[in-house]
């Protein structure tokens, strides 16, 4: 699929492949950035602050399901959700009125302000940028941006492997 894509829009201009990877790098780090100011901003240390966006954007889960996506361990993770829930940025509710082991962590009202105060300006610019483009286009930007997750979800797979031996 790729190479038909390369084949119909002709071969890439020299440098701009190496152009857009180096782009692709410097939002990873502005990114980071700003996940940081939101750390600070919140009062958290960068995990804790990881683990509330994650939980305030996929939603209530188990406390499995977010160390998953924190790779760590459940262990690690009751501490990051005792974090949150000293802050008052998130609160643990039984998922199953029939199973009490069964518990969620869910944000509060207080992180979806503070997100709205920190985060409104930015996520309103993003909808602005993404409209901006046509249909075609942002099926293209669709496309990139779920292939370069999947090899980066690849990567970290091989990464903790490695690092396992």
């Amino acid at each position: 699929m790729s190479s038909r894509r390369a084949s119909a829009g002709g071969p890439p201009v020299p440098g701009l492949v190496e152009s857009v990877v180096a782009l692709v790098r410097a939002n990873a780090n502005l990114t980071h950035r700003v996940d940081h100011l939101a750390a600070v901003r919140f009062k958290l240390n960068d995990t804790d602050a990881r683990a509330l966006e994650i939980v305030s954007r996929l939603g209530p889960m188990q406390a499995s399901q977010l160390a998953r996506e924190l790779g760590m361990t459940t262990g690690g993770v009751t501490t990051v959700i005792d974090h949150l829930e000293r802050a008052g940025y998130a609160r643990r509710r039984r998922g199953d009125e029939n199973d009490r082991r069964r518990v969620l962590v869910a944000v509060t009202d207080r992180t979806r302000r503070l997100e709205a105060e920190m985060f409104g300006e930015l996520i309103s610019d993003n909808h602005r940028l993404v409209a901006s483009y046509s249909k075609t286009e942002l099926a293209i930007i669709k496309d990139f941006l779920e292939r370069s997750g999947a090899q980066l979800t690849a990567n970290i797979e091989r990464m903790t492997k490695r690092g396992r031996r």
